[in-house]
């Protein structure tokens, strides 16, 4: 299906648009442009959207940027593309429909100038996402709408307009309730024929398409009234400019991971597996028949909460109610269903797969500071890691205070706990949920556990937003083998213990080498499998590459423990010898010895270096 659009920008509709936009008010419409785009584009790359006949295309050529116009009108296209030549620029056109899903290139800077307002909100709204998403990082959007308050204080149901021996008769009719606009032009060619071009066109005010703007995932930067930079925006502004850009956006870690990396890879820990096979196992053969468990459709428990919840009452020690619990893919899986829009603060390392995701549906994504007034900043979600990736374990009194706090202002605590596995089920925020508002904990077997191939994660959340959660992640999100296997392997109790005493006696050791490879290691938790630094690593050493951070897992078997000590051996070994070849070397250059000493401290030097 059409919209009305694509019958209504005809040639008809042109012979009376070029006496609106005349040469004088086009020119002042590019200066602007002009002036946004050197200010705030990052390169040269522009689409116009909507270009129509090339008026503002063909001028930013001029000036030497590279332009991709995209309209739905053949003949405007058609127009363009000879303004161009007779410039002599270079312009690419696209004939494509805005409001689907049109092929865009990546550029630098998009401008949509009248030609706003065509479709629904939700589409609107997917046109401003699929441009954000072709916008380089730092891009720029420059968003032309006309003020529905400054039309109404002159709203005319009819008018006429005469030029050239033709006729525009304009028919109107406002919808307060929807917004819309919707009319007909009436065109009376001077060989008396009639054009009716209908139109049905959605009136914003600028707070409205602002908040569709921050919705797509750009940051406002300003708005700017009838084509003057800097000029303030009124009721009655007639032509309202909205510049936008496109900060860069995190990216998932969930699809950032890497192959193997030459040397000694210390980004995972696949030797923790050694710890709780025998835990795995025991779970395993508790299931019996598995082609039961694996036909087995929970319809009568969607959610999962009747299986799981009195298997984390027992594994957490509180009563938690089967309301309280959902079950999803993993923590990957919750993450990605709880993400939304709204405003949301996560900590400065804050694993990036919420941001990311909450960020790609309009999200106001923010970094603070755990010891700020975080209420001040009345979020709609505030995201915890626990633990930190510097190994630091928030106490649960703070995290109820911060719930409590974020509760308050109609927000909720999210507490990302897959790897406060490694700590055992006594450290785990999850008893807070019975007494603290607010708070959502999320829980998972990949880490510690080795078993991230099941895909069960356990939303547990405070009654008070156990149906939120549960609008939001999606019924029969586990199947039911991985859900009995998950809880037979959690009813075991706390099966991790081997693991923490054997990462408590490796640790030290891999700080240790990381000092000697000239790294500082922040140790963290000594439960915790991994360590951090800010220093580079060594070639032949692959750690887990965070902003600012390396994260460095710590080897536990025999064979990763040995090839550590190898790569130091042969490190330090590098570095002494060095040090005995600068130490020749200046002797050398000290002495006045004869020549033939001389040649025989070089000769010393190269066997050292070999």
């Amino acid at each position: 299906m059409t919209g009305w659009y694509t019958g209504y920008f005809t040639e008809d509709y042109w012979r009376f648009a070029r006496h609106e936009y005349t040469a004088e008010r086009t020119a002042a419409e590019v200066d602007y442009l002009v002036k946004v785009l050197a200010e705030h584009a990052p390169g040269r790359r522009v689409l116009d959207l909507g270009c129509g006949t090339g008026r503002h295309a063909v001028e930013l050529a001029r000036h030497g940027y590279e332009v991709t116009g995209v309209d739905v009108c053949p003949w405007a296209l058609e127009q363009a593309r000879a303004a161009a030549v007779r410039a002599g620029v270079p312009l690419e056109l696209v004939p494509a429909d805005l409001l689907t899903r049109a092929e865009l290139p990546v550029v630098d800077a998009a401008i949509c100038v009248q030609s706003f307002g065509w479709g629904r909100d939700d589409e609107q709204l997917a046109f401003l996402r699929r441009v954000r998403d072709r916008l380089a990082p730092g891009g720029v959007l420059v968003l032309d709408h006309s003020n529905v308050a400054a039309i109404l204080a002159g709203y005319r149901p009819t008018a006429r307009f005469e030029a050239d021996g033709e006729v525009f008769d304009f028919l109107r009719s406002y919808d307060p309730l929807s917004g819309r606009s919707r009319g007909e032009l009436r065109v009376t060619r001077r060989d008396g024929t009639v054009a009716v071009l209908r139109d049905d066109v959605r009136l914003y005010l600028p707070g409205e398409v602002a908040r569709l703007v921050g919705e797509a995932g750009f940051e406002l930067l300003r708005a700017d009234a009838d084509f003057t930079a800097g000029s303030p925006v009124r009721p009655g502004t007639r032509y309202v400019q909205l510049v936008a850009v496109a900060p860069a956006r995190p990216e998932p870690a969930v699809l950032r991971h890497a192959t193997a990396e030459p040397g000694v890879d210390l980004r995972w820990a696949p030797d923790e597996v050694e710890f709780v096979r025998d835990a795995v196992d025991r779970a395993w053969h508790g299931v019996g028949q598995p082609g039961e468990a694996a036909r087995h459709y929970a319809l009568d428990d969607p959610y999962g909460g009747a299986r799981s919840a009195p298997v984390l009452s027992r594994h957490f020690a509180v009563e938690l109610s089967p309301g309280q619990v959902v079950t999803g893919a993993g923590t990957t899986g919750l993450l990605h269903a709880l993400a939304g829009p709204g405003r949301l603060l996560h900590g400065p390392h804050a694993h990036p797969d919420l941001p990311a995701w909450a960020a790609r549906r309009g999200a106001d994504v923010r970094v603070f500071d755990r010891w700020q007034d975080v209420a001040a900043q009345r979020p709609t979600m505030v995201l915890l890691d626990r633990p930190g990736v510097r190994g630091d374990l928030l106490p649960l009194d703070h995290v109820a205070e911060l719930a409590e706090a974020v509760s308050a202002v109609g927000g909720v605590l999210v507490v990302d706990e897959a790897c406060a596995t490694y700590l055992g089920p006594a450290a785990s925020a999850v008893p807070l949920t019975t007494r603290v508002p607010g708070l959502v904990v999320l829980r998972s077997l990949s880490k510690g556990y080795c078993c991230g191939g099941l895909r069960a994660g356990f939303a547990i959340s405070s009654p008070d937003v156990a149906a939120a959660v549960r609008s939001a992640v999606p019924p029969l999100g586990v199947s039911a083998l991985s859900l009995e296997l998950a809880l037979r392997l959690l009813d075991q109790g706390d099966v991790l213990a081997p693991l923490r005493a054997a990462v408590a006696a490796a640790k030290p050791e891999l700080v240790a080498a990381l000092a000697a490879l000239g790294c500082r290691a922040e140790a963290g938790h000594p439960d915790l499998p991994w360590v951090v630094t800010e220093d580079e690593l060594p070639a032949r050493l692959a750690g887990r590459r965070l902003p600012g951070l390396t994260r460095v897992s710590v080897p536990l078997s025999a064979a990763r423990r040995s090839a550590l000590r190898r790569l130091v051996a042969r490190t330090e070994a590098r570095t002494e010898a060095r040090t005995e070849a600068q130490a020749v070397a200046r002797t050398e250059a000290r002495t006045e010895a004869r020549p033939e000493a001389r040649t025989a401290a070089r000769t010393a030097a190269r066997t050292v270096e070999r």
